[in-house]
């Protein structure tokens, strides 16, 4: 398993990924099964120092994300954009199918215990402040952080956590980087997670 995989919309999962991901549940939800060894203990650890988390989405189909998208794009429509408008707008916090790390389990969107939804300020909550001091010693990175939009391509996503493996997500917490910028320095250092 390829744990360093870069999906966006430039860089589709690959073909046959689906086939070869064991799949298992943590907090409700399902993800790749290292993945969710590593959340599950996230969350132990969380819970032990009181702080509650909720995984509100792990690993979706393809057609569970069309659903998304096309949702997504008809509240844009509702509200006066366009078709192209609505596109556009979508695609800074959605991504096509296939083009989803949550297709390729490796990604949860949590949230504050008993949340059913994403929240934009995550981050200033308990969990969202205990995720950032602690995720990278479970192999998990905020995925999407401020002032990488331009090189990431999706707006900031405070509750967007990706599995990349233990030393990989330590470095990138600790340096301030995306997963981009990692892998244009660092990957040939960590291809083994």
């Amino acid at each position: 398993m390829d744990y360093l995989i870069l999906i966006n919309k430039f860089e589709p999962i690959p073909p046959g990924w689906a086939d070869t991901l064991k799949l298992r549940e943590a907090g409700g939800k399902l993800f790749e099964e290292k993945t969710a060894l590593a959340l599950e203990k996230l969350l132990e650890e969380a819970e032990s120092d009181g702080i509650g988390i909720e995984v509100i989405s792990g690993y979706r189909s393809d057609d569970y994300q069309q659903m998304l998208w096309e949702k997504e794009i008809n509240r844009h429509m509702s509200i006066g954009l366009d078709y192209t408008a609505a596109v556009a707008e979508t695609g800074k916090t959605l991504a096509l199918p296939g083009c989803s790390e949550h297709g390729t389990g490796l990604a949860a969107d949590l949230g504050t215990y008993g949340s059913d939804d994403i929240d934009p300020n995550f981050h200033k909550t308990a969990a969202g402040k205990w995720l950032s001091r602690n995720a990278g010693k479970f192999g998990f990175i905020l995925r999407y952080p401020r002032m990488k939009e331009h090189i990431t391509g999706i707006d900031f996503e405070p509750w967007h956590y990706r599995y990349v493996g233990r030393r990989p997500a330590e470095l990138i917490t600790e340096s301030g980087i995306c997963l981009e910028e990692f892998l244009h320095f660092y990957s040939n250092k960590y291809t083994l997670c």
